[in-house]
């Protein structure tokens, strides 16, 4: 258990430093030229990785038979790297980290609600106190 939630560790690192790499990379290309350069990358290192997989022909023939909403990932992957991009024009990294965050914690309660018909008042509370906390933070700072 504990490789698992140190390995959710270092996803959540790696999610900051991207954040920051990807935002230094939209000032010096542009926003747009900037997400292309930053998801042609991926796809070459996807690609590669796959490649040498030595589950590559089992893996591909399971992706013929998923239903065709689950290829949506790739799209929302693309809004929110460009959405990071503009909140980091107008706020803080810590800021657009916690409210990344929240919003995450938002979709999963969702996510749980409407695939496992899942639903606690607590997370909900969990979720509205760390969003309260990034705005009051932003008051005192602002102060």
């Amino acid at each position: 258990m504990f490789l698992i939630v140190f390995i959710a560790f270092l996803y959540g690192c790696a999610t900051v430093i991207s954040k920051m790499i990807n935002y230094r990379a939209a000032q010096e290309l542009g926003t747009w030229n900037g997400s292309l350069v930053n998801y042609v990358v991926a796809s070459i290192l996807a690609l590669a990785l796959l490649l040498f997989s030595p589950y590559l022909w089992s893996d591909l023939q399971a992706c013929t038979k998923v239903p065709v909403y689950l290829y949506a990932g790739g799209t929302f992957g693309v809004i929110a790297f460009v959405l990071s991009i503009v909140t980091l024009r107008r706020m803080k990294v810590f800021q657009s980290t916690i409210l990344l965050l929240a919003g995450q914690l938002l979709a999963g309660i969702l996510f749980d609600l409407i695939v496992f018909r899942g639903f606690t008042w607590i997370k909900f509370a969990g979720v509205l106190l760390v969003s309260l906390g990034i705005f009051w933070d932003k008051k005192v700072t602002a102060a």
